[in-house]
Formats: C-alpha cells, sequence, structure tokens
C-alpha cells in the first residue's frame, strides 16, 4: 500500500488507486466532472489538475496512479492557473441560463465556476448554439449547448447497462452527444444518465421545469417496486412527489435505480382517482364511520375465530411492522387462523437490478409470519379453501399498499372470493380484493408512513415517511393495532416505530438489526444472512468488472 503526500498530509491507500480516488476517500477535494466511482475511469474534463512534484507537466488526478513517496499540490498557484483555464473554456459555449435550468443548485459547472474559475471572462464572441430540448427517448432530453462531454453517460450506457445506445459524433466544436439510429435511450435504467450528467445538458422529462430542486425535501426512503428494495430519496414539496432519485447503497443498489422506480410518484399520482377513500361497512356507519368500520371487522372476525372459519391473507409489500402486527392478530385473537403469503412473480430478474418478484418485502414478511405463526402457506392453498367453503370470513391485506396494480394478476380469483361470505381488506388502493369486501378500511399507502423493509439478499432497511394522505385514511400500523386493541383489549401501539422494538425483540433474526441506526446506515443484514448473499451475485460481478477497468485504465491510457 502505498504512502504518498497531499498538500503536505500523508495519505495510504491501496495499491492501483489513483490520487483523486485517495484523496475523496480521505476527505481532501480535487474538483472533477468525467470521473465517477462507477463508471470506466475517461480523464477527459481535465478539471482535477494537479502538480506533482518531478512530473514535467500538470496532471490528471483521475488517472495518476498514486505511488510511493509522491508529493502532490492541490492547491499550489499553478493548479488554481490550470482550474480557471480549464473552467474559461468550459464556458466558452454554455449558455449561461442558470435562472431556467433544472440543474441549478446541485450543478458542479455552477458550483466549480463559483469555487475555482476565473471572476471574469475574455470570450467576446457569439457563442456557438446547438440542438436544444432534444429527445433522446423516452424519458431524457438533451441540450448540447450546456454539454461539457464528459461521457459519463456514454460510459454508463456501454458498461453498466450494456445496451450502448449513446455515443459521441462530430468532431471539434460541433461534437454532440447522440444515440445511435433506430437505437432510442430507452433501456430500463436510462434516467440514471440524468443522475450522472454533472450539469445541465440530460435532464428528465417528468421534472423539467416542474420544481427548483432547493424547494424539494429529500426524504429517505425504499424503491416499493421489486423485491430488490433499492435505497432512494424522495423529493417532496407542498406534500407532492416531484421526483426520485437513487440514494448510494453500496450492499443493495449502488449508485443506480431503475427507470421504473424512478417514476412511481407519477404512477400513484396518475391513479389518485382510484385511491380509496373512507371505510366501508355493512350497515350504516352513523356519525363515526371509523369507529363503525372498525368495530364491524372485529366483529365479523371474533364471530368466525369461534367457529374455526377465518382465513389471513397476508401482504409480501406491507412492512414488517404491519406484518407483525397481522401475525399477532392470526396467532393470538384470531385462535391461530392460517395465514397464506400472496405472491407478485410477475417477470425475470435482470442483470443489474430488476427482479421478478415486485413485492419489496417478500423476505420480511415470510421471516415474521414463520416466527410468529410457526408456517405460511402459499396462496394456492388459500384459493382452494375458499373454493371448497371452508372459509367464511377473509382477513386480507390488500396488493395496493405501495400503489396501484393493474398490471398485474388479481391475488385471488373472482370464484373464490364469492364463496367467502365476509371479506376485510386493508388496503390503499382499489382492487379486486376491496371490490369484493364487505368491510374496507382505507390505508396510507408507501410514502405516507414509516416502516421496515427486507429485500431479497436480507438487507433490512428503513423507509420514513414523506407524505401526508390526502385520502381519508390511516397507517396500516395502526389499522391493525385498532382491531388488536379491539379484540384483545390490549393498547395499540402509537407509531411504527414502537413495533419495531417488539419485533427485534420477539422475532429470530432482528434481535441484532440497530433499528435507530437504520435511516443513516445501508442498511444492515438479517441475522443468518452473509454479507456476500448469493443472489447479490449479479451486482457483485459488475463491481468487480468496474475495478477492473478502472485498475487497468491508468496503465493504458496516455495523458
Amino acid at each position: 500500500m502505498p504512502t504518498f503526500k497531499i498538500d503536505g498530509r500523508d495519505i495510504t491507500c491501496p495499491d492501483g488507486w489513483t490520487v483523486l480516488q485517495a484523496a475523496v476517500r480521505h476527505g481532501i477535494e480535487i474538483p472533477h466532472y468525467c470521473y465517477h466511482p462507477g463508471l470506466p475511469i475517461a480523464g477527459n474534463c481535465r478539471i482535477c489538475l494537479v502538480e506533482v512534484e518531478k512530473f514535467p507537466k500538470p496532471a490528471i488526478a483521475c488517472n495518476t496512479v498514486a505511488t510511493d513517496g509522491m508529493v502532490v499540490h492541490t492547491r499550489s498557484d499553478k493548479v488554481r492557473e490550470w482550474r480557471e483555464a480549464v473552467m474559461e473554456f468550459l464556458l466558452v459555449n454554455h449558455p449561461l441560463d442558470c435562472p431556467i435550468c433544472d440543474q441549478a443548485g446541485e450543478c458542479k459547472l455552477q458550483e466549480f465556476s463559483y469555487r475555482y474559475g476565473a471572476p471574469t471572462t475574455r470570450f467576446k464572441e457569439e457563442k456557438e448554439h446547438g440542438p436544444k430540448a432534444r429527445r433522446l427517448g423516452p424519458h431524457v432530453v438533451f441540450d448540447w449547448e450546456r454539454c461539457i462531454k464528459c461521457t459519463r453517460c456514454i460510459r454508463f450506457c456501454e458498461e453498466v447497462t450494456g445496451t450502448g445506445e449513446l455515443g459521441m459524433f462530430l468532431r471539434g466544436v460541433r461534437e454532440e452527444i447522440g444515440t445511435f439510429p433506430g437505437r432510442p435511450l430507452d433501456n430500463p435504467y436510462s434516467g440514471n444518465v440524468v443522475d450522472l450528467c454533472p450539469v445541465g445538458a440530460l435532464t428528465l422529462r417528468e421534472f423539467r421545469f416542474r420544481s427548483r430542486v432547493w424547494f424539494l425535501q429529500d426524504v429517505p426512503s425504499v424503491c416499493p417496486g421489486c423485491a430488490r428494495g433499492c435505497s432512494i430519496d424522495i423529493g417532496e414539496f407542498r406534500n407532492r412527489v416531484y421526483r426520485i432519485t437513487p440514494r448510494v447503497n453500496h450492499a443493495v443498489n449502488r449508485w443506480w435505480i431503475c427507470d421504473a422506480g424512478r417514476l412511481w410518484g407519477e404512477r400513484l399520482a396518475a391513479a389518485e382517482d382510484r385511491r380509496l377513500d373512507g371505510p366501508r361497512t355493512r350497515s350504516d356507519a352513523g356519525d363515526d364511520p371509523w369507529a363503525a368500520a372498525l368495530a364491524d371487522a372485529a366483529g365479523l372476525l371474533g364471530e368466525a375465530a369461534r367457529g374455526g372459519r377465518v382465513a389471513v391473507l397476508a401482504s409480501p409489500r406491507a412492512t414488517v411492522e404491519e406484518t407483525w402486527l397481522l401475525a399477532q392478530l392470526a396467532r393470538g385473537v384470531l385462535g391461530g387462523a392460517p395465514v397464506y403469503l400472496a405472491s407478485h412473480e410477475t417477470g425475470e430478474d435482470d442483470d443489474l437490478l430488476i427482479r421478478g418478484d415486485r413485492a419489496p418485502n417478500a423476505r420480511g414478511a415470510r421471516a415474521v409470519l414463520e416466527a410468529v405463526c410457526g408456517q405460511v402457506a402459499p396462496v394456492a392453498d388459500l384459493e382452494r379453501a375458499l373454493v371448497e367453503g371452508a372459509v367464511d370470513v377473509l382477513f386480507a391485506l390488500g396488493p395496493g399498499l405501495v400503489g396501484p396494480v393493474d398490471d398485474e394478476p388479481p391475488v385471488l380469483s373472482p370464484e373464490a372470493l364469492e364463496r367467502a361470505k365476509d371479506v376485510i381488506v386493508i388496503d390503499a388502493w382499489s382492487s379486486p380484493l376491496s371490490a369484493a369486501a364487505s368491510v374496507v378500511l382505507p390505508a396510507a399507502c408507501w410514502g405516507e408512513t414509516s416502516g421496515t423493509y427486507v429485500n431479497f439478499a436480507g438487507r433490512v432497511q428503513w423507509a420514513e415517511r414523506a407524505l401526508v394522505p390526502a385520502a381519508d385514511c390511516r397507517p396500516a400500523v395502526l389499522l391493525l393495532g385498532d382491531l388488536l386493541a379491539h379484540l384483545s383489549l390490549e393498547p395499540s401501539p402509537p407509531s411504527p416505530e414502537a413495533v419495531t422494538e417488539r419485533v427485534a425483540a420477539g422475532v429470530p433474526g432482528f434481535e441484532s438489526i440497530r433499528w435507530k441506526d437504520l435511516v443513516a446506515s445501508e442498511g444492515q443484514n438479517l441475522a443468518g444472512v452473509r454479507a456476500e448473499d448469493q443472489a447479490c451475485r449479479a451486482t457483485g460481478a459488475l463491481v468487480r468488472m468496474l475495478e477492473a477497468e478502472r485498475r487497468a485504465a491508468p496503465a493504458s491510457a496516455g495523458d
């Protein structure tokens, strides 16, 4: 491991690391545009120039391998002159339209121009003009005048997704990013090029001109789209989701997120008219419809439980806390009622992030239900029990706790649902289950309540509440707690956080989870799950490939 100096400070780093990588690891800022830790090194923006003693010319920190005894200066007068020259060159044809640019407030060109650029410009000629608002694909819009040719987007499509839609075309001042003929930028991860772009050249069509980024509050959450459970930030403003961006988590999704997860907020907004609003009961609700609905549900469940003819349908889209309360109802006050776990396997895994299982908490739900109830049956067994007339009351957590589910088959067939005398459903969005229910308890959906999810690899993550429900609904944790209180006279838990403590105390595998640290961390492994889970092989292979590319680049690339 070489030891060298940066600005008089001794730095030790692994063999093969570059000066920039070592500086970033030790909190030393070196400005950069083209370098990204998840992409192969290009070394073409030149803003990371540093002075290395005994080197005959400036060195680019992103592609200069650190060696033992090297002496590096990042703040010398020479370095300041070099950075000013690079910034002047990058801004020659830049439109300087920060007031209307979606990247303003997050733009590295804006930030580095202020910190490292010259106070004035010598350029007096007319700037070159090029295509603006060019659609590269269904989600990404390109502005030629803002592009600084860092090639991050090209390298992402070549090395991460392997789709290669983007390339650099023409030469000289007219050089531009574009798509190859007949190959629009429409791979399942195309929105990541917007996150990668250090300036405002690539913008997301669904977010353009909707809000200034400094108005948004980024709330840490978990993507509900599949069993990967990508770490994300919900950009919320005035109780509305304006955008969803990936949150760096090397154990789950690294720096990326799929387009389906990125646009989850748009999916929810488009189906707002299908939101369940207000409880529904079998009879007149009176002055307090919520009290009537809870009493009606508790009465049906208690009567059916005494005859042993109640079944419980759990959802792999419910949080760990919601599932634990459901299990307590089934095991305790419902006399050990059989519990069935729905399945949402509607596709195939890909080589990067997307999983065929479209439920974010399938592994967590199964772990909790097996620990509390002893065994969990597949939903096919519930289908048979309903058809055979063995169930009078079906108590179900619906499939829409994370949003509308138009694009997948119903959990149970209409014929099976018709055989149940009564169906009680806790859900956020209308579905065949809620349509067949005699009692409906509308729940807060994903983003409107806090909770814990366990992804397919056993990684436990906490999702923070970002929104206040606009509909007349309540968090499923509180609804299940109220039902538990009605049937057992136990006090209802006041919050999801209160339930997590009970889960940690009573469910094997969760006892080692540090719940208070989940939000600030990359998540924690469920007990008994190795950090290098075999289900993460695809992502692990990608990490190794990129690291090999990074180590090979300095040896093969010139200045």
